[in-house]
């Protein structure tokens, strides 16, 4: 199970954001994404999710690129991601949120509408007993019945993660997931970060340190549009080039 990335290339104008970047991400793997604001790590978050389109260069899963494939496609072939703002519905409770996040459901189908929903109660009772498993996983089975606007903001990113993990993708891109959280939630999302990676590919945009060091199997660092790869948070820190790109 890989995720291949390569030669991607995107400008904007003048402002050429990547220039060659070429990497690859396996299942069971934590790869952080680092890189100085404006770098483009977002822009290849979101070439990866098929948000936007690369000038050049090729994104395959398994060996099938998905260049010109469509976001919810590349979402149905097992790539799921987060962006900043957590896009939660408010006024729908915990559980609610994660019960909507479950893929292509039968009760989405209009002309289920025309047709006895035996079908679509048996899959919500399926669905419903997923989610409170996911929400266990994720520490906020205990406020499954509280509205999403009322939790506080690491039970939000804990419950952004829950939505992710109804999808069941094969990877996961997670864009600052702890950005902003004490510690206490810090760990917790940590703890089930690292879970994931069990039967998973993971890259992750993240700054903290502490963070970076606890889960990283692998780091690129993103510079003048080109990926460096380092296998530990100490190796990277002593890069030149990555200190002066933080200066």
């Amino acid at each position: 199970m890989t995720l291949t990335i390569s030669h991607i290339a995107k400008s904007f104008g003048d402002n050429q954001v990547l220039t060659d970047v070429s990497f690859e991400l396996h299942k069971g793997q934590i790869a952080v994404l680092m890189g100085a604001n404006g770098s483009g790590k977002t822009t290849l978050f979101n070439i990866i999710s098929g948000f936007l389109k690369q000038d050049k260069g090729e994104v395959s899963i398994n060996g099938k690129i998905i260049n010109k494939t469509a976001a919810y496609k590349i979402n149905r072939l097992g790539i799921t991601r987060t962006f900043q703002d957590m896009r939660l519905i408010g006024n729908l409770s915990v559980k609610e949120n994660l019960m909507l996040a479950f893929p292509q459901q039968e009760g989405e189908k209009w002309w289920k509408t025309l047709l006895p929903n035996k079908g679509i109660k048996h899959e919500q009772a399926e669905n419903s007993q997923k989610a409170d498993e996911i929400l266990k996983t994720c520490f906020i089975d205990d406020i499954s019945d509280s509205k999403a606007d009322e939790i506080s903001y690491g039970q939000q990113k804990l419950l952004n993660l829950a939505c992710c993990m109804a999808n069941e993708p094969q990877f996961l891109l997670l864009d600052e997931p702890v950005a902003g959280v004490n510690m206490a939630f810090r760990e917790k999302l940590t703890e089930v970060i690292r879970k994931l990676k069990a039967d998973k590919a993971l890259l992750i945009i993240e700054h903290n340190t502490d963070f970076i060091e606890t889960v990283a199997d692998r780091i690129f660092f993103l510079n003048n549009g080109r990926i460096t790869g380092f296998e530990n948070y100490e190796t990277l820190r002593q890069n030149p080039e990555v200190q002066n790109a933080y200066i």
